[in-house]
């Protein structure tokens, strides 16, 4: 794997006010280590700031990572390891759940100063994130019937108030007849794609195991519901096994790569509402089946990532 470029990594640690040198890049196989908490009386962070730190998160899906393909597979995914990150990606992910972190704890805050049994009235209360909320619906068909990657990218940018075609996605995306890949050798297509295309969310990638823990799974409902929040929707890689769970409408006895675009949550990110470009897609024989808008618990959407994972 080739390192992760200089200036990359020089961008990021400068937006974070760390000497590059001396930033821990852990091995794809460890787990990256928490960034350090800012001294209290750290000043706020400057727009100029935020900038310079999305555009150092948006630098990792640019980089050159490991190759993982969205077709082929197994009949069963049990003891599948989560997907390796590339070390910029690992990096950037540390960083960007740091931030949503700051934001539940901003919330939980916000909410405790209101005490037991008061209304969230305070402009700083209602600016956190509500316990349920829906991006507006943006479901296309998938044109033909290995462009839900490109469908999934075109619905999303539609929510963020960009239009591009799936032609066009595909285009940029490299998707083939096999799909449109996790990762490849030219980064990660699906969020730096988005990250060229717009600047409110800087996306990055989360891999998960076959079967995600606990913690992982609060992990991707804390995600959820930050991005959401904020007007973002995230990207699912579902990795459905035969006999394992699957997404609405989708045959169970079938093993099926799909990406997929998460808009909305509601119990506070226990459940996630999704749109499937499958729905309508005459290209696919079972597509009648498929809603074009459905809800999933969180951790059963969490184990259709497993193996795979989420752009956020």
């Amino acid at each position: 794997m080739r390192p992760w470029p200089w200036t990359a990594r020089a961008a990021l640690a400068a937006a974070l006010s760390v000497p590059c040198c001396l930033l821990a890049v852990p091995a794809a196989s460890a787990r990256p280590a928490a960034p350090a908490r800012p001294a209290a009386h750290a000043a706020p962070a400057t727009p100029a700031h935020a900038a310079a730190v999305g555009n150092g998160l948006r630098l990792a899906a640019a980089g050159r990572a490991p190759v993982v393909t969205d077709s082929g597979g197994l009949r069963s995914k049990q003891g599948l390891a989560a997907p390796a990150l590339s070390r910029s990606m690992a990096l950037a992910n540390a960083v960007k759940q740091a931030q949503a972190r700051a934001v539940v704890r901003a919330r939980a805050a916000a909410m405790a100063a209101a005490g037991p049994g008061r209304k969230c009235t305070t402009a700083a209360c209602r600016a956190r994130m509500p316990t349920a909320r829906n991006l507006p619906g943006s479901q296309q068909a998938q044109v033909r019937n290995y462009w839900c990657g490109p469908a999934t990218v075109s619905e999303m940018l539609t929510q963020l108030g960009v239009r591009v075609s799936q032609r066009a996605a595909a285009r940029q995306l490299g998707t083939t007849g096999g799909g449109t890949d996790w990762s490849d050798a030219a980064g990660y297509p699906v969020p730096r794609v988005l990250n060229a295309h717009q600047k409110r969310n800087a996306y990055v990638a989360v891999a998960l195991p076959w079967s995600p823990t606990a913690k992982q799974t609060r992990t991707y409902e804390i995600d959820l519901v930050t991005d959401i929040s904020r007007g973002a929707p995230l990207a699912g890689n579902a990795y459905e096994v035969a006999g394992g769970p699957h997404l609405a409408g989708n045959p169970p006895n079938q093993t099926i790569f799909h990406w997929f675009d998460i808009r909305g949550y509601s119990r506070s990110g226990a459940i996630t509402n999704y749109e499937d470009s499958v729905h309508g897609a005459s290209s696919i024989g079972w597509s009648t089946g498929v809603p074009a808008y459905s809800a999933l618990p969180s951790p059963t959407i969490a184990a259709i990532l497993g193996a795979r994972g989420y752009d956020w």
